[in-house]
């Protein structure tokens, strides 16, 4: 066999190693896997719901922290709404903890009241009362 001819062989076996190596770590790629993500990226990007406390916008994972207190009537329930990750236990900076009902400042301690109606359908509907303040006796 010729030497050049070896040679040539071995740089193209090494170029196709190199190339799938390349394709295996996402160096090469046809580009749908990167706009998947995008799209992903997107949709978690886009807020849920509002906290009520201080009107956050809460996204996928976050959550408002609430208990919620057997009674008799299962369809609806007494509960107390604390808050959500970015204003309990401790708010972020520039976030206000602010009652929808009297429209006043909820301390840290303090929350809101509400009833919890669950629906036929399974849906869960809360009726804020009131906070804290409201009900403080002057």
């Amino acid at each position: 066999m010729n030497p050049s001819l070896l040679w040539m062989f071995i740089l193209l076996a090494i170029s196709i190693i190199i190339i799938l190596l390349c394709f295996k770590a996402g160096i090469f790629g046809s580009g749908r896997k990167s706009s998947i993500n995008k799209r992903k990226t997107k949709e978690e990007e886009q807020p849920k719901s509002n906290c009520p406390i201080c009107n956050s916008p809460l996204y996928k994972g976050e959550k408002v922290i609430s208990r919620v207190y057997k009674g008799s009537d299962d369809k609806d329930q007494f509960c107390t709404i604390l808050g959500c990750p970015h204003c309990y236990p401790k708010p972020e900076p520039g976030v206000n903890r602010v009652c929808p009902v009297c429209h006043k400042t909820i301390p840290l301690n303090g929350h809101l009241d509400a009833h919890l109606f669950l629906r036929d359908t399974g849906k869960r509907h809360v009726h804020i009362t009131g906070c804290t303040e409201c009900y403080k006796k002057k």
